[in-house]
């Protein structure tokens, strides 16, 4: 047997065969092969270490930093804090997702030392149970303490329940079957063929303009057919005697259609809509009684009336609903501009653009629409084009007060997204938008007070950001005061409980990425807690599938940023078991979504890190892989990497993971990796972005691999390539 390691004794493989020794083939051939080693980059090793060191920042601003005064905002409530402090121990555990992988047990590996548990280690430990297999229900279990753990925990990570769908899932079918009345279908009969079967009508004109025929047909009072160009436009059948909704429905068998209703302008019903049928059951108001039927050609309106109540119920309905609205008509922009927000709440950014255009093409002056298209731009990394559109809105003329401050805020949320960032700006930016939205609290409508509010509280968020992640002087006084009085703006909030909820939960996300910004910042861990109580708290009121994995989404951003504000600290404690956790949230947030470039680097990227800490902490290459099965097709085709000059990290992660693959007996899969980490660092290489000695890494482990599998002369040339890329130490 040869025992392979990493150089830092991190990893240890062990390899069934004989291996050669990489300086021996750029010399002579060996007659005995002697031990090698199979390494990995000396930046991946120390995400297996257990401590990191912490960032420093400087503390005088580079530049020509505002005045510190300039940067403060205006005097808080009493009631506002900097950071709210929680006992932790006091909080019950909640319901979060399952989606962490298993692997079958690892040979175990040495036990690291035990060391005192973080608090979020306690939170973490507090609200998991037992880690059950992918294809059983989760079951809670106590958890085990660190002490108590043997290494490795294949079988007993973290774990939480995850959230039951009460309401489609998937995107529903309509089942569409428009209406007939003994014979007669709306848009299609004529008045030829309505006479012939049904005989002469009585012909009538209405004040309003319209007219039609009209017969007595048992057991009916009275029916009435509207013509348009001798085409039967509507039939209309009025009951000898009123019934009840729910039986006339039976009688109908459109009882188990989803309804509308609508209303007059007392809030009162006065109609039963079946949009599926093109059916409208005549109300009498106050009652539950049906008068009449109407029967119509299938009307979009209809759809996207129903949409709009089930928006706040069952996303997957209202979607279906909408999309069916713009499918009868495509110039339906109110459908338009629903599923546009729909869908960008949803993350699904390709069809989000796709409405965004349309419904600009529609309504070129619409000020809603350019907002929605500039903020899709923008979420697609494509800040440059969000600002042209952003551009074009300054010229519309009568821009309303509420419109200018939505558009300051966006202007500043795409100063801070360039390439190169211009904090000075944004700032600028977030501070006229709180002043243009300030005076629209005090208006008497509440949605005109809710889109305010909104915008005042993104504003003091995006502030706190750039002062953070700019340069800036005494950042530790100027940002938690910016965090505090956004804090006072969801605490003044008055109204539904859901509502504040919404706004606490943007309150932590933007708390926790100011705190991912700068280590001047506030801390984290007090935000993580509220984060993950306000989680549980919104769960239990929100039964839509889709909106809870928006929600977890969210809280997955908002622990991800928990973990870089750790990691810039030089806290690594307890990193698996969190990572983990944000993972979980992540991927079932991510059930739904169409992610960025950008957010598939960075989702991969995490997972990338969990396995290398399985691998090179617990020496459990078996879970490890599981978490690079799911990096690699996040990554795959992934232009972010090439426009981030990250080629070569790519390429060496790729290396990294061909290790664990090599142990776990998927060695072709290790080989295409290796190969394919090859080609993006020589890649990499070739811009300048990467050191050629870095390629000793990728050829040393690609030699021993084929050694390994008996291909002698694929090895000896690996080797050979290897020995010269670690003599140059140059950059081509």
């Amino acid at each position: 047997m040869v025992t392979l390691r990493s150089s830092t004794s991190h990893l240890v493989l062990t390899l069934a065969a004989t291996c050669v020794h990489l300086a021996a083939w750029a010399n002579e051939e060996p007659s005995a092969p002697p031990r090698t080693l199979m390494r990995l980059p000396g930046w991946i090793e120390s995400l297996g270490e257990d401590q990191a060191r912490p960032a420093v920042e400087s503390g005088i601003g580079i530049g020509t930093p505002a005045p510190i005064g300039a940067l403060e905002p205006q005097p808080a409530d009493r009631r506002g804090v900097a950071r709210p402090v929680a006992d932790w121990s006091a909080t019950p555990p909640g319901a979060a997702p399952t989606v962490m992988p298993v692997a079958a047990p690892a040979t175990p590996a040495p036990a690291a030392s035990s060391s005192p548990a973080s608090s979020f280690r306690r939170w973490i430990t507090e609200r998991v149970a037992t880690l059950p297999k992918p294809t059983e229900p989760a079951s809670p279990a106590d958890a085990a303490s660190p002490a108590e753990v043997e290494q490795p925990i294949a079988e007993s990570q973290p774990s939480v329940t995850a959230p039951v769908a009460v309401t489609p899932d998937e995107m529903p079918t309509l089942s569409i079957d428009p209406a007939s009345f003994r014979g007669a279908l709306p848009g299609r009969t004529t008045r030829e063929e309505i006479e012939k079967d049904w005989g002469v009508g009585e012909a009538f004109t209405r004040p309003d303009g319209t007219s039609g025929l009209a017969w007595a047909i048992e057991p009916f009072e009275r029916v009435e057919v509207t013509l348009a160009d001798d085409v039967v436009e509507a039939i209309s059948i009025k009951l000898a005697e009123p019934v009840v909704v729910a039986d006339l429905a039976r009688q109908l068998e459109i009882a188990d259609l989803r309804t509308v209703a609508v209303r007059d302008e007392q809030d009162t019903r006065i109609g039963e809509v079946y949009p599926e049928r093109g059916v409208i059951l005549s109300v009498e108001p106050g009652t539950t009684n049906a008068t009449a039927i109407l029967i119509e050609p299938l009307d979009p309106d209809s759809f996207v009336l129903r949409a709009e109540e089930e928006i706040e119920k069952c996303s997957a309905y209202a979607v279906a609903d909408l999309q069916y609205a713009i499918q009868i008509d495509p110039q339906h922009i109110r459908a338009h501009r629903l599923l546009l927000a729909m869908t960008s709440d949803q993350g699904k950014w390709t069809q989000a653009l796709q409405l965004a255009e349309a419904a600009g093409r529609l309504d070129s002056e619409d000020v809603w629409t350019k907002l929605k298209h500039a903020g899709v731009l923008l979420a697609l990394d494509r800040p440059q084009e969000a600002r042209v559109v952003l551009d074009r809105l300054a010229t519309l003329p009568n821009t309303s007060p509420l419109v200018v401050a939505q558009a300051a805020r966006l202007s500043g949320r795409i100063h801070l997204a360039q390439k190169k960032p211009d904090e000075q700006k944004a700032v600028e930016q977030f501070a006229e938008a709180i002043r243009r939205a300030s005076p629209l609290l005090t208006k008497r409508s509440p949605a005109l007070q809710a889109a305010a509010r909104e915008v005042i509280l993104d504003a003091h968020l995006g502030t706190a950001l750039a002062i953070a992640k700019g340069t800036w002087q005494q950042k530790s006084r100027v940002i938690p005061k910016w965090i505090s009085r956004a804090d006072v703006v969801v605490k003044e909030f008055e109204g539904d409980d859901l509502e504040r909820q919404v706004l606490e939960l943007q309150l932590c996300r933007g708390a926790l990425a100011a705190s991912a910004g700068s280590t001047e910042a506030i801390e984290p861990l007090p935000w993580v807690k509220r984060l993950l109580e306000l989680r549980d708290q919104m769960g239990d009121g929100i039964a839509d599938p889709w909106r809870r994995r928006q929600i977890d989404w969210d809280v997955g951003q908002g622990l991800a940023d928990a973990l870089t504000a750790a990691q810039k600290r030089g806290d690594a404690t307890d990193m698996l078991d969190n990572a983990t956790l944000t993972a979980a949230y992540l991927e079932r947030g991510a059930e739904h979504r169409e992610l960025t470039a950008a957010e598939r680097k960075s989702l991969g990227e995490l997972m990338f890190r969990i396995g290398i800490m399985h691998s090179l902490q617990r020496g459990d290459h078996a879970t490890a892989v599981t978490w690079f099965d799911r990096a690699i097709p996040l990554w795959d085709t992934n232009d972010r990497f090439e426009r981030d000059g990250d080629l070569g990290r790519l390429g060496e992660s790729y290396v990294s993971m061909a290790i664990s693959y090599w142990q776990v007996a998927r060695r072709e899969d290790a080989v295409t990796l290796s190969r394919r980490g090859v080609d993006l660092m020589v890649a990499a290489v070739d811009k300048s972005q990467l050191e050629e000695r870095a390629l000793a890494v990728a050829y040393g482990n690609l030699a021993t691999m084929y050694a390994e599998q008996g291909d002698d002369q694929q090895s000896k040339n690996y080797a050979e390539m290897a020995s010269r890329a670690e003599a140059t130490g140059t950059i081509r």
